[in-house]
């Protein structure tokens, strides 16, 4: 196949896409997510039923929502367009065959753009009857004369202007103008209905792009199971709410804290051997070995460190952590109970290594935050290190201090 043989094939393949269609149907799916975020618990949002979105409200009203996708200059709201004119027809139409009542009824043109028309301007800001009116008859001098003669119009849209300012209608379309909005977006309409999520939405900041997302799929995949049946495409609110509480609590689940700091050097932990601090002194009174101290002196630092660094991102609060160590101590303190009252022949080294083995092996979650291996014992190893609390059962005695540090009962 020669250059020019290629270049045609090229073009004709190129010619077979439809880029605006496919971002048409994509919109309606985003927009019904975006109708829903206004919604109460027994309203409901269809595409393709009443018009490109409806919304079905509590009081029996309804929403007919036409959707404009704009993917390059054009301008679906100018004064001549057909785009414009065509749907104004349809709801005119949709009117006199009673499809939709004009007293029920809001009639709303979404463009997904900054966009701009005169027309519609007009028709927009005219909210009661007389308005309504005022303006047909002002809009109506753009296509017809004086003396009522038709002015010259494209073939494309004369038929609907036509229609739309026939004086028989004129009811009819006073009624759509006196419930019609425009509603302009100036950024794209992903944006727009992300940030609206944001809004709407109260969870936790880290959750909101996961479950946008997770949204968003899941109601494209409801309407096209719902074309696939020949079913009508519409999902309530109330459906909306509890696949959200769903993801939501999904994700909690499986949010987690990540390290951060880089693991402690070998000099770091020699120089924390030398420093002898009281977490590893407390070691010492239940007979830990070398091994022991170096997990212990990794755990702590690894804790103290990241700590530091999740609270300077904002991952975690004082609060947070107020709450971590205070639990922390209760869980210390019901264990030493326990074995207290459980193991009374084991000495009190014995107890000691009981009590602290089974303290490093209780993980305790930051909310709902789950916490890395090495965070509840480091944060146990900072409690010791400040001796609030201790592993051998007379840990205050030897390392003689009074009981104001310690902030439990025997």
């Amino acid at each position: 196949m020669n250059n020019k043989e290629t270049n045609s094939k090229e073009v004709r393949l190129k010619n077979t896409h439809v880029p605006d269609k496919v971002y048409a149907y994509s919109l309606q799916v985003r927009h019904a997510f975006f109708e829903l975020l206004d919604c109460t618990d027994t309203e409901i949002v269809s595409i393709e039923v009443f018009d490109d979105i409806a919304i079905e409200k509590d009081d029996g009203s309804i929403e007919a929502v036409q959707l404009k996708s704009v993917l390059s200059n054009n301008n679906p709201i100018s004064d001549r367009t057909v785009d414009l004119w065509k749907t104004l027809y349809n709801w005119l139409i949709a009117v006199q065959e009673g499809e939709l009542d004009p007293d029920k009824t809001i009639f709303k043109l979404f463009i997904a753009a900054d966009r701009k028309g005169n027309i519609v301007n007009l028709f927009s800001n005219a909210n009661c009857p007389i308005k309504a009116e005022e303006v047909w008859e002002k809009a109506r001098t753009a296509f017809y004369d004086d003396t009522g003669n038709e002015k010259s119009m494209g073939d494309q849209y004369s038929l609907y202007v036509r229609g739309f300012f026939n004086p028989v209608n004129k009811p009819s379309a006073c009624n759509i103008i006196k419930n019609f909005k425009l509603v302009t977006i100036d950024s794209s309409h992903t944006k727009a209905l992300y940030n609206k999520f944001c809004q709407k939405t109260i969870i936790p900041d880290e959750l909101l792009e996961y479950a946008f997302d997770y949204i968003l799929g899941w109601i494209d995949k409801k309407t096209a199971k719902l074309i696939e049946a020949n079913h009508v495409m519409s999902i309530s609110y109330s459906e909306y709410k509890a696949q959200l509480v769903a993801i939501t609590r999904e994700l909690n689940q499986k949010l987690s804290l990540k390290e951060l700091a880089p693991r402690p050097s070998k000099e770091e932990i020699e120089n924390e051997l030398v420093i002898l601090k009281n977490y590893l002194g407390q070691l010492d009174l239940i007979e830990c070995d070398y091994t022991d101290k170096i997990e212990a002196i990794s755990d702590y630092l690894r804790a103290s460190i990241n700590r530091t660094i999740w609270a300077s991102h904002g991952d975690i609060s004082e609060s947070n952590l107020l709450n971590y160590e205070e639990e922390l101590v209760k869980k210390w303190n019901n264990k030493r109970k326990i074995i207290n009252l459980t193991e009374k022949s084991l000495s009190p080294e014995e107890k000691g290594n009981l009590l602290y083995l089974r303290c490093k092996d209780d993980s305790l979650n930051i909310d709902y935050l789950s916490v890395p291996g090495f965070f509840t014992p480091g944060c146990y190893h900072a409690l010791s290190d400040e001796l609030i609390i201790g592993w051998h059962p007379e840990y205050k005695k030897l390392f003689k201090i009074g009981c104001e540090k310690d902030g439990t009962s025997e």
